[in-house]
């Protein structure tokens, strides 16, 4: 005959049997007030707890048992598993050892086991090597593991051979066996679920290795799994666009963000600002030519006014041979400083009365970043001699280093401008000006011809010189004609184009004379020449 406590316990089963946790719990409670100290109604009634989704009350009955019966497998394997995922409860590297105890090799404990000493990676990597030979379907060890072997590859030791590193544009080296390694396991955790944090990790070393098809199939993976209004979007498609590019995608985005951050581009900017410029600029491009972030900034930037002051004046040189499109756009002269408007219509007044029409007041705009100033630029037509420009400003004019051979020479004062341009139908460029701060000589440029008058000669004798020349030119060459340009696109088509001969004509005498140099630094020619032509070596430098 069944006593009472089999017959209530029975009960329980049988509703256990049906699915009714709700009903099993009645009974087992009713029992376990008489009898507090059985292990096997504790066990019952943490399954009930759990299928019934009261966790924190099921793990309480699951530690009860436990501490009742230490190598009771079922219960620690419960425990584990009620645990799992639990970010705020630390991870029980104690249990964990206890069931692999009782059961080596137990997959997911040697798993539980390595997630808890992922800080110590030369004991969790064996732990998730035999987790995945036990069972290769766990997508948590593939990650964890290729997560413990790319945190590996980014410490690489000093035995490693250095053809073997890789290095990132912000010059972080990796272990390429790592690396590959890691790959190798984030691969396998995406065969078996699909997860966007592994797909970006995997396009992310991917790029490292210079496999730009594999590290764009991954990012088109994730950008399909995110819906079109998801804020990380956005940024996926960033990474997307920057690795399309390949490495020269990676280093052109750093250039950027350190181009960034020099602010403003119609700033006017103070001396140490036109160093930090220089220095920042000249580092960027140092990126765009496969240096690591570090060592660009490392090479360009410093605390030193003297190598500032270098850097500075290599960069006016380089400058010369690589000034941007102007990109001329309307401008209203009272948005500029006064003294440049009144510098434009003194020169009208001048040369008007010479056959000169007003064509466009303008900023080059792209020249904006490079002078570190907004400049008014008076345009003027000819039907016979060309064009003209007119501009005034502080000396900052990077083409010409006037600011810097004023700040040595201790000159300071407005430069006013006015320069006569004619394109001959040959290709031939005629320029004419009164003779500025600056010592370069564009006399053996092909295809450029350029005279300078007096200093005070003013702008009527430059606009009637500069007609003597195009006549004489056009009797010696007959056949030819002076292309007059009509709009601020046509300016800027010749002045681009004028750029090109004189770039070419710099690059012909590896960017300046000594001459030249001996112009620009005046007394200080020995304490800085060869410092300038060491860091102009580095800027140019393929």
């Amino acid at each position: 005959m069944q006593s009472d406590d089999q017959i209530v316990f029975d009960s329980a089963r049988r509703f256990m049997q049906r699915g009714d946790f709700d009903a099993a719990l009645r009974p087992l409670e009713a029992l376990l007030a008489v009898h507090p100290e059985a292990t096997a109604l504790r066990w019952h009634r943490s399954r009930c707890l759990e299928k019934l989704g009261r966790r924190a009350e099921a793990i309480a009955e699951l530690d009860q048992v436990i501490q009742r019966r230490p190598d009771y497998l079922p219960a620690l394997l419960a425990r584990m598993d009620l645990g799992d995922g639990d970010e705020a409860v630390p991870e029980d590297a104690g249990l964990f050892r206890r069931i692999l105890a009782l059961e080596p090799g137990h997959p997911r404990a040697s798993y539980r086991l390595a997630r808890a000493l992922a800080d110590d990676a030369d004991a969790a990597l064996p732990l998730l090597d035999r987790a995945l030979a036990a069972d290769p379907s766990q997508h948590d060890a593939w990650r964890l593991r290729a997560d413990l072997r790319y945190r590996a590859a980014a410490q690489p030791g000093d035995a490693v051979p250095a053809a073997t590193l890789v290095r990132d544009p912000l010059g972080i080296a990796y272990d390429r066996t790592l690396l590959e390694a890691a790959l190798a396991d984030y691969e396998s955790a995406a065969a078996i679920e699909e997860d966007t944090r592994t797909d970006l990790r995997i396009a992310e070393i991917a790029q490292r290795l210079d496999r730009p098809a594999e590290a764009l199939e991954r990012y088109d993976a994730a950008l399909r799994r995110l819906a079109g209004d998801d804020p990380a979007r956005a940024h996926v498609q960033a990474l997307r666009d920057r690795a399309e590019g390949g490495s020269a995608g990676e280093r052109e985005h750093y250039a950027r963000m350190i181009e960034a951050s020099l602010g403003a581009a119609n700033a006017d900017r103070s001396l140490q600002e036109d160093w930090a410029d220089a220095a920042m600029r000249s580092a960027a491009d140092q990126i765009r030519k496969g240096a690591d972030v570090p060592a660009a900034l490392e090479t360009f930037v410093s605390d030193s006014p003297d190598d500032m002051t270098v850097t500075y004046i290599a960069r006016q040189i380089y400058n010369l041979a690589h000034e941007p499109p102007p990109g001329l756009e309307p401008a209203v002269p009272a948005d500029f400083p006064a003294y440049q408007g009144r510098h434009a219509d003194t020169v009208a007044r001048a040369i008007e009365p010479l056959g000169y029409l007003p064509l466009a007041d303008a900023e080059a705009k792209n020249l904006t970043v490079t002078l570190g100033q907004r400049v008014l630029i008076r345009l003027f037509t000819h039907p016979q001699f060309g064009a003209a420009a007119a501009f005034a400003m502080r000396p900052k004019w990077p083409g010409l280093l006037g600011y810097l051979v004023m700040l040595l020479s201790g000159k300071w004062r407005i430069q006013r401008m006015l320069e006569c341009s004619a394109r001959i139908s040959d290709g031939c460029f005629l320029s004419t000006r009164e003779a500025g701060p600056d010592p370069f000589d564009y006399g053996g440029a092909e295809h450029f011809r350029f005279e300078t008058l007096p200093r005070g000669s003013g702008p009527a004798a430059v606009a009637r010189r500069h007609a003597e020349r195009v006549e004489d030119y056009l009797a010696a060459h007959p056949d030819c004609h002076v292309d007059v340009p009509a709009s601020l696109d046509g300016v800027e088509g010749q002045w681009i184009e004028s750029n090109q001969i004189k770039a070419e004509h710099r690059r012909s005498l590896d960017y300046v004379t000594d001459a030249e140099l001996r112009g620009v630094l005046g007394k200080h020619y020995d304490r800085y020449a060869g410092k300038v032509r060491a860091r102009l070596a580095l800027m140019t430098a393929e």
